[in-house]
């Protein structure tokens, strides 16, 4: 177990106890979401820029296929176990397990399965845990292939490893555009550059530096590549251990427990105030919390009812301008792709570039609104700031709730188990220690699944058809480039604007509930603080001081916890 990971166990366990039969909320589901969770790094590259070959020579053992058709590849997972099986995942969460030795023939099967788990008996892949690696499709898979498990493991990785052959001379416009996706997921990546012991020093030499540059322009000058060898299983390791594992599953928990633990002092505090009032004005703190709850009701059904009509249509106006620009930016690119008779590597750019600058647009246009809603909501909520002064909470009581709010819409580390939930019981039985948690972003203000799957739906469906009208025109790159703008680009904005309201809309209505709870659940909190203490009151005046002096050591024990395991 890594270190950051025992010390917010032993944080979560101690504040269980110190709050056990106290009459301040606590997130109990915390400690088990610390205990499973693992850290995903996908592997992703293009297809024949040896990704799978790497892996083998990390585990020391030829087991992933090497030089198998891209179309039929699976997103693997890489596991450690004593004994080793492979288990086949399907969409609905049902595995079926299978011996390692069926992974050659596994893949003529993609269409059934969204993807593998790889357990074997490498010391590699158990000095690595808790980080789980991927061997991602090639970017040369099939359509729905690849857009399966970008779907399913953009969200999940929390950093990626990249890999470029040296062959390539630069990195390519595709795989631009998948570095800056992985920035709209605030997801970090380290760039490998393969394949390099085929190539003279001086030839790698002039490589790296053309792809430092470009990487320097495009991502800051923090990033620059890493040279490896196709059979460099060392190498990978060394690039692997700098990533700190500790460090990365602190930054999936820290600021949800810092948070926590301030919120919690804040309820103690409250009670400790109230401890120190008389009954009447107690009974007022209580009322006016109530009307706050009623006033809050009213707000969202007033913002819930001109959701639509204030936001939806401006939404999706400036999604589908955002898309015409990428694709016209990306033209020269796909008349080259169309022209070479590649149409499978243009159906990819093109999906890409609609997962990327949709995924992008919606975040950031997500994220202005968000705030408006809650300055909106808040503003309703002004009024009780006179009635909260009984409470004697510092500041404005609504720009305090306000506040916290915000804050809660900003984590963006949500936790949850396999594409099924936990769904299946096979899922249970079948993998030791049940199904370990995933990082995922669902929080509404990052990008979530609930918005990139379905436009990868989207995109498998219709997009094949639309790029069937290319057939019979000819490769000439003029006659090819007039069939993308005067036919393919207004057919895929037109599929869209009749498909992605439903998206925009989800998002939307997600958005207003998530910031409706968030005030409801902290007015509760308070009011649920307020009736408590004001019931103990009434049952035990005479023990108000030992009442108050036990609520001072609380407070002061829970900093303290934080102190050791938060703040070192």
């Amino acid at each position: 177990m890594l270190e950051s990971q025992k010390a917010f166990a032993s944080y979560l366990k101690k504040m269980q106890g110190l709050l056990e039969g106290q009459a301040f909320t606590f997130d109990q589901t915390l400690l088990p979401k610390v205990m499973e969770t693992e850290l995903v790094v996908p592997v992703i590259g293009a297809f024949s820029a040896g990704k799978s070959s790497l892996l083998n020579a990390l585990m020391g053992q030829q087991v992933l296929p090497v030089g198998i058709a891209p179309e039929t590849e699976l997103a693997t997972e890489l596991r450690y176990a004593s004994e080793p099986y492979l288990l086949a995942i399907k969409p609905d969460g049902a595995q079926e397990r299978l011996p390692v030795e069926a992974l050659s023939s596994i893949n003529r099967r993609s269409s059934e399965f969204s993807h593998l788990r790889l357990y074997l008996d490498s010391d590699a892949l158990k000095a690595i845990a808790p980080l789980v690696l991927v061997d991602m499709p090639g970017f040369g898979s099939s359509l729905e292939n690849h857009n399966k498990a970008i779907a399913y493991y953009l969200p999940r990785g929390v950093h990626f490893v990249v890999l470029t052959s040296i062959e390539d001379g630069n990195i390519t416009q595709s795989m631009l555009r998948k570095l800056d996706e992985l920035k709209t997921y605030n997801t970090d990546f380290t760039f490998l550059l393969s394949k390099c012991n085929l190539r003279a020093a001086d030839q790698v030499e002039e490589v790296q530096a053309y792809v430092d540059d470009q990487l320097g322009v495009y991502f800051g000058d923090h990033h620059r590549s890493l040279t490896v060898g196709n059979h460099d299983g060392e190498a990978l390791q060394n690039a692997l251990s700098a990533l700190q594992p500790d460090a990365l599953f602190s930054r999936l928990f820290i600021d949800i427990l810092k948070d926590q633990n301030f919120e919690i002092l804040a309820q103690i505090n409250l009670a400790l105030s109230l401890l120190k009032k008389d009954k009447a004005e107690s009974e007022q703190a209580a009322r006016a919390l109530e009307q706050a709850l009623q006033k809050l009701l009213e707000q969202r059904k007033d913002v819930e009812s001109d959701l639509k009509d204030r936001y939806s249509g401006k939404m999706l106006d400036r999604s589908l301008r955002s898309l015409d620009n990428a694709l016209n930016n990306a033209l020269e690119e796909l008349v080259t792709l169309g022209s070479s008779k590649n149409p499978g590597a243009m159906s990819n750019a093109i999906s890409d570039i609609i997962r990327c600058t949709l995924a992008s647009t919606i975040k950031s246009e997500v994220q202005d609104i968000s705030s408006n809603m809650v300055d909106r909501i808040a503003s309703n909520l002004n009024a009780t700031n006179g009635q909260m002064a009984v409470l004697d909470i510092n500041g404005n009581w609504s720009e305090e709730l306000t506040g916290k709010v915000k804050v809660s819409l900003e984590r963006t580390t949500e936790l949850l188990s396999d594409w099924s939930t936990r769904l299946s019981a096979r899922a249970e039985a079948d993998k030791p220690g049940g199904v370990a948690l995933y990082r995922s972003l669902s929080t509404v203000l990052a990008v979530t699944t609930s918005v990139v799957n379905p436009l990868v739906e989207l995109a498998i469906i219709f997009l094949p058809e639309i790029l069937r009208m290319l057939n019979g025109g000819g490769n000439e790159r003029e006659k090819f480039r007039q069939k993308l703008t005067g036919e393919v680009f207004p057919n895929i904005k037109a599929e869209l604007r009749g498909k992605i309201p439903s998206i925009i809309d989800e998002q939307l209505n997600a958005m207003l509930k998530k910031i409706g709870d968030g005030f409801e659940e902290q007015i509760t909190k308070q009011k649920h603080v307020v009736d408590t203490i004001a019931e103990e009151n009434l049952q035990r005046e005479a023990e108000i001081g030992q009442n108050t002096a036990a609520l001072e050591n609380l407070a002061s024990t829970v900093k303290a916890a934080a102190n050791e395991h938060l703040y070192k």
